[in-house]
């Protein structure tokens, strides 16, 4: 091809590339999808603070739907009652935590032995519990990892200090489900189940 067909060819290719581009749709800009934040690694102490939060959470409100006049209620004679129960399960956090190695309150430390029967007064029971539940929760989630390995007496056996922050949380849902046998023997349906009774 002669060397002015192939300039004249060039030019005219060249004039034409810009009308092409006005019909071509731009190229999409990729921007990449912004990272989810990550969550927070759990750790033990972080697990069982969120396992105690739950049981608060159904125990403090399976007592709030108990009437009042229920709190001196028992299944059977020596049995404890409906308010023994509530403040059992909260004397057990300050119990297991002073024998993990925990200093529990003085006004606690004061009444343990009265603990649960020093009062059948609703609001005064679900401070209990609450108190209780916090005190508890704040003890174990500053542990560090290398307590939880520690060993220790545990009723003549021994168990690592992990253990038996395990069977603290037991007790505490080992209390709520004796909470609910009460709850229902009394016709109180628990909070979170009325939708299925």
């Amino acid at each position: 091809m002669p060397l002015t067909r192939k300039l004249l060819l060039s030019c005219c290719l060249a004039l034409s590339l810009p009308a092409f581009a006005q019909g071509a749709a731009a190229p999409a800009v990729q921007t990449p999808a912004p990272a989810a934040p990550a969550a927070p690694a759990s750790t033990f102490q972080s697990d069982v603070v969120a396992v105690l939060g739950h049981v608060q959470k159904e125990l403090v409100g399976l007592e709030q739907a108990m009437p009042q006049n229920k709190f001196n209620w028992r299944p059977a004679k020596g049995v404890r009652s409906v308010a023994e129960v509530y403040l059992h399960a909260a004397g057990a956090g300050y119990f297991f935590g002073k024998m993990l190695g925990f200093e529990i309150p003085a006004d606690i430390a004061a009444q343990m032995k009265t603990y649960e029967t020093s009062t059948t007064d609703k609001a005064k029971i679900q401070k209990a519990l609450d108190d209780s539940f916090a005190w508890f929760g704040n003890q174990v989630k500053s542990m560090p990892d290398s307590e939880l390995t520690k060993s220790m007496d545990f009723f003549g056996h021994p168990a690592t200090k992990r253990a038996v922050v395990l069977t603290a949380l037991g007790h505490y849902q080992e209390h709520l489900g004796q909470s609910i046998a009460y709850a229902r023997s009394n016709g109180v349906v628990p909070p979170w189940s009325k939708k299925g009774n």
